[in-house]
């Protein structure tokens, strides 16, 4: 996923990691929060018919939390197509 000047991750911190057996990577993008300290992350398997916001009740009892999901998973380009068996990373709040 190329990062596009103007884009919301255009001054974000950026890491690659490999993701497949064929050694694509993704960008994962880290946030600085000065306050806060290291965010940390969970991760959880998706499961065929489940969505965002079950799974951001599931972890957070707040289904509207299911961006921040997505913004912690920028490989994820289609809320309504993930594979099943698909790593997401639960941010911790």
């Amino acid at each position: 996923m190329p990062i596009y000047k103007g884009s919301r991750y255009e001054s974000s911190i950026v890491d690659f990691i490999s993701t497949d057996a064929e050694g694509d990577s993704y960008p994962v993008v880290f946030y600085e929060f000065s306050d806060i300290g290291l965010l940390s992350f969970t991760e959880h398997y998706y499961v065929k018919g489940e969505r965002l916001d079950q799974i951001a009740f599931q972890y957070y009892s707040k289904p509207s939390l299911w961006w921040y999901i997505l913004e912690y998973n920028p490989e994820i380009t289609d809320v309504f197509n993930i594979e099943p068996g698909t790593v997401i990373r639960i941010p911790s709040v």
